[in-house]
């Protein structure tokens, strides 16, 4: 249904949503709509006669309807019961949150709660992304006061019908987070987002195994990018086979960072601007995912000297790059490139490429060099070293009395497996 002349949505029902005077704020609950940037949002009066907000519809039919659905609700919501002036009065039970949470909605906590986090960009970008989809629609409206466990566990019940379990525990593990803090700011004396512990659980279904490419794997797909895309992409593959680099850490390789001289070859990840952040389209250089992730990284004599020719071969400051020269984009570069290697495709001559991996994301090749680490008996510390995961400071001064041996030990081991991955495999 269309809008009226100042853009207030009319709902289907036949009452008019619009904005309230003053005057009407106590006998008529107003709803509307208002343009808000590139969204919309719904505009209410809550009990307490201040505006609540419910931000983040793409459309203004989506926006209507939720005023719509708040409308209704408050419409429907008996009378409040009339006492006698002589009638004694019932005790009055006061909870912790009585007075501070009263009326305030999830979307209202949810504008001061974003002013509270200290987070990095693409974790923003995520939990956004996430309120505005799932969190906002459903609960948006909804008092803080008014959530139930029951009700949130019918909910995310309902999402594992439509969501893989990886993004239900996303959702469900980000209002888990909002309403800990609204229990810590005084607004609720518990979180109704609990563990499960009755009935089927998802948690006790076998765990999906991590899918990883052995080194003859690897060249293969490699081989397959070389004729997809390019040399350089080819040996971007490679590389983050036998180092662990995130893909971030690879998009924002810089020459500046590369130390390929010497008798210790390195990557160096910088702390403040080690990693390509791809948010909302928009490309910038940033610090890696964690503090520990920025580390240095050393070479095989074999992938020195293949990345110390690929920068003979281009005048470019970032390492790996697209086959124009620009910038790699991870979900260019996965769609065109990556499936097709691993997934198998026919080409335009009629060339049919079996699967090589299926279901192998790029990500699975951190996991590889991971597997292969633990494959060839290099302890944990060297593992997380390598990775970039956080230690315990004691474990990392020992390590440091013995990281001389075990560097060689694991450059040792990488370079057999290169070598391996030179002749067929057998069998």
């Amino acid at each position: 249904m269309d809008p009226d002349a100042t853009g207030h949505a009319a709902p289907r029902s036949g009452v008019r949503l619009q904005p309230g005077k003053r005057s009407l704020r106590k006998e008529w609950p107003m709803a509307w709509v208002e343009k808000h940037g590139r969204t919309w949002r719904v505009r209410y009066w809550k009990d307490d006669g201040t505006a609540g907000s419910v931000p983040g519809f793409l459309t203004h039919d989506d926006a209507r309807d939720h005023a719509v659905t708040i409308q209704d609700r408050r419409i429907l919501q008996p009378p409040a019961r009339t006492v006698q002036a002589d009638a004694p009065l019932a005790p009055a039970v006061i909870t912790p949150t009585e007075g501070a949470a009263a009326g305030l909605c999830f979307a209202d906590w949810l504008e001061t709660w974003w002013e509270t986090i200290d987070i990095g960009d693409n974790t923003l970008a995520q939990y956004k992304s996430l309120t505005k989809n799932h969190l906002i629609p459903r609960w948006g409206a909804v008092p803080l006061t008014d959530i139930s466990p029951s009700q949130v566990q019918v909910w995310v019940k309902d999402l594992y019908t439509t969501h893989t379990p990886s993004t239900v525990s996303a959702i469900r593990k980000l209002l888990a987070l909002i309403l800990t803090d609204a229990v810590e700011e005084g607004l609720l004396t518990t979180n109704p987002v609990r563990k499960r512990n009755r009935g089927r659980t998802r948690s006790h279904d076998p765990a999906q195994e991590k899918i990883w490419a052995d080194e003859h794997e690897v060249r293969a797909i490699a081989s397959r990018v070389l004729q997809l895309a390019s040399p350089n992409q080819a040996l971007l593959v490679i590389t983050a086979a036998y180092t662990g680099m995130r893909w971030g850490e690879l998009a924002g390789l810089r020459r500046e960072n590369c130390h390929l001289n010497g008798s210790q070859p390195r990557l160096v990840i910088n702390p403040q601007s080690g990693a390509l952040h791809e948010i909302n389209g928009r490309l910038t250089y940033g610090p890696p995912k964690t503090p520990a992730s920025a580390r240095n990284i050393t070479l095989p004599t074999f992938l020195a000297e293949l990345l110390a020719n690929e920068l003979k071969r281009h005048r470019h400051a970032h390492i790996f790059t697209s086959i124009n020269g620009k910038h790699l984009r991870r979900s260019c570069f996965g769609r065109r490139t990556w499936a097709p290697a691993v997934n198998g495709i026919t080409l335009a001559d009629g060339t049919v490429w079996k699967p090589l991996k299926p279901g192998l994301t790029f990500h699975g090749l951190r996991h590889s060099h991971k597997t292969w680490l633990i494959e060839d008996g290099l302890p944990d510390v060297v593992q997380a070293r390598r990775l970039g995961h956080r230690m315990d400071r004691d474990i990392d001064d020992i390590y440091s009395h013995v990281a001389t041996a075990l560097n060689d030990k694991l450059l040792g081991a990488l370079s057999a497996r290169w070598n391996r991955s030179l002749t067929p495999p057998s069998g």
